[in-house]
């Protein structure tokens, strides 16, 4: 003979089973306060843990809170990391020209009692933040301004006329605090120099060399502006 359960019962039932089932899972815990970020909402910290191995957040957190200024700042070496191999002496001629106008036109800062280039046997083999800084340290210097430059030669005989080239060159620099290795400024310029083989050229590479160091020579002159106008504003 078949049972059957009152409807009531049935509803009974079912709520007893659904009582002695499984209960649902908890809520998962907040993430760490590493991860959330300060009340605004903001992250404050890196969600990586390899990054601690190479900067923790702790020194992140100094580097971008450090605040440095330049009144006790007055010497400043200066430091050319690419060097062209020169052949030519017109060439080389114009190479010291350009190094000399460059170290004029950052002697035009009064607060700097000295601008000098670091001596080749001061030059790290590794040339990274960590060594370029101690040499600076070693050459007692409080500033250290860091640049290379890079040219482009472009020879278009129909479009620009026989024994003509064009040389693009670009100048970046970065200004170093060698107490802190925290980079004041960087800076970028470009220039662009048109020239012909002179009469007096050996050959069409020396027409393209001097055009190079002519257009190395107007580009560091505008990164000496950017970092002089860059000090000059700090003073104020």
């Amino acid at each position: 003979m078949r049972s059957y359960l009152a409807p009531g019962l049935l509803v009974a039932a079912l709520c007893l089973s659904g009582c002695t089932g499984k209960h649902a899972p908890p809520a998962p815990p907040p993430p760490p306060i590493s991860i959330v970020g300060s009340d605004d909402g903001r992250l404050e910290e890196s969600l990586f843990k390899g990054d601690q191995a190479v900067l923790s957040n702790q020194d992140i957190e100094r580097i971008l809170a450090a605040r440095i200024t330049l009144a006790d700042r007055h010497r400043l070496a200066v430091l050319r990391l690419n060097q062209w191999n020169v052949w030519y002496r017109d060439v080389a001629d114009i190479e010291t020209q350009n190094s000399q106008q460059f170290l004029r036109a950052l002697s035009a800062i009064p607060q700097f009692t000295q601008v000098r280039p670091i001596p080749a046997l001061l030059v790290p083999e590794k040339r990274t933040i960590p060594y370029l800084r101690e040499a600076a340290a070693r050459f007692q210097a409080d500033l250290l301004l860091i640049y290379g430059a890079h040219a482009q030669v472009f020879q278009r005989d129909r479009l620009i006329g026989t024994d003509e080239v064009m040389a693009d060159c670009s100048v970046q620099a970065v200004l170093l605090d060698v107490r802190t290795g925290i980079v004041l400024h960087a800076s970028e310029a470009a220039e662009t120099i048109s020239a012909k083989k002179s009469p007096g050229d050996l050959n069409f590479a020396q027409t393209v060399a001097r055009t190079e160091a002519a257009a190395t020579g107007k580009a560091l002159l505008k990164v000496a502006g950017s970092v002089v106008d860059f000090v000059r504003a700090s003073e104020k």
